[in-house]
């Protein structure tokens, strides 16, 4: 659903720009350029699926892993609290940390998946059993 989400947009945007040619040209579009503009929009449709996601959340015994933009580590020890946000009727995971901030994570997010609930589950589990150490386990 997610991937057909991508391929809907890219359509839409390639048919826009499309449209957008045709006016601008006061339309008088050659086949060639509309072809162009046509099957970039299906080339990037095809491809940004296929990208890795940008953000993710590993789970490791120490930490608890934020990958997107950079690599950041939060101590199982040091989260005080996990609790499902609801914004705009989509559901995500904020990371309550002892320093008294919280942390959305941008990963697992309810919009479009059907897996959110079994995501924050695992995540909570795991929080649940290593926040006292590994020493507790």
């Amino acid at each position: 659903m997610q991937a057909a989400t991508v391929l809907l947009g890219g359509f839409l945007c390639g048919t826009t720009l499309a449209y957008l040619l045709v006016e601008a040209t006061g339309g008088h579009v050659t086949a060639a350029e509309l072809w162009s503009c046509l099957s970039a929009a299906v080339v990037a449709s095809a491809v940004v699926p296929a990208l890795p996601p940008h953000y993710r959340v590993e789970l490791n015994d120490n930490c608890l892993v934020l990958r997107g933009g950079g690599r950041r580590e939060i101590a199982w020890r040091d989260i005080i609290g996990l609790e499902i946000r609801k914004t705009v009727g989509i559901r995500t995971v904020v990371v309550q940390v002892s320093g008294g901030r919280r942390i959305p994570l941008r990963a697992p997010m309810s919009f479009l998946d059907r897996d959110f609930d079994d995501k924050a589950r695992v995540l909570t589990d795991w929080w649940t059993i290593r926040r006292g150490g590994l020493d507790n386990v």
